[in-house]
């Protein structure tokens, strides 16, 4: 599993419990502070199966960013000053480990996915994992995402809930192999979802297809 984005490893210590034999989670985040945290939870669950890299991902290793907000949580642009991270890929990290194959990829990059799906172009071509990123509809590109991912024979769909705590248009979504079918996922009905703070975007599915 690639983490990318891991923010204080909220994800990723709950895959690498699931995970057995050789498995591994990257956690990938630019934040020195966000790894720390995630660090210190795992050491105190006992989990030794993640891999924490700290890097900005983007579709060219090399390029020059810096970024708006705080480093623990923040948005990237292409750098005009002195003070800048350089860029690794999603493909560099992975291919300079001895790991299994990627299953999932979870990209939550704050509009940056597109430029990270790119630089993840050789895994996902041999691997075909199941790909899940966030995105923010009203702001951000979503079609572009799909159509990039489409290109790849990819099924897109988006979950159909809005998310509790977050703005109003974040969304998360899966995307799927094709030859590899859609899993079987258990329908709620949205009367029960308020009681566990779960409202769906629309009437439907648990998942739309895009």
């Amino acid at each position: 599993i690639v983490d990318i984005g891991s923010w204080i490893s909220d994800n990723s210590i709950v895959w690498a419990k699931q995970l057995i034999e050789d498995a591994v989670v990257f956690a990938i985040d630019p934040s020195s502070n966000n790894l720390s945290f995630g660090k210190m939870v795992a050491e105190h669950n006992g989990i030794d199966n993640i891999r924490w890299v700290e890097a900005v991902c983007s579709e060219r290793a090399g390029e020059k960013f810096d970024f708006d907000g705080s480093i623990d949580h923040a948005t990237f642009k292409k750098s005009a000053s002195k003070n800048y991270l350089i860029s690794t890929t999603i493909d560099e990290i992975v291919t300079k480990e001895s790991s299994p194959a990627l299953g999932l990829l979870h990209v939550d990059v704050e509009g940056f996915e597109l430029s990270v799906l790119k630089g993840a172009e050789k895994l996902i071509l041999s691997d075909q994992p199941v790909i899940s990123f966030e995105q923010h509809i009203s702001k951000e590109d979503v079609g572009a995402v799909s159509k990039y991912l489409k290109s790849f024979d990819y099924r897109v769909f988006m979950l159909n809930e809005v998310l509790p705590g977050c703005d109003l248009d974040c969304r998360n979504f899966l995307a799927f192999p094709r030859h590899k079918g859609i899993p079987s996922l258990e329908n709620f009905e949205q009367s029960k979802g308020r009681d566990l703070s779960i409202f769906s975007a629309a009437i439907g599915p648990v998942l739309l297809e895009i």
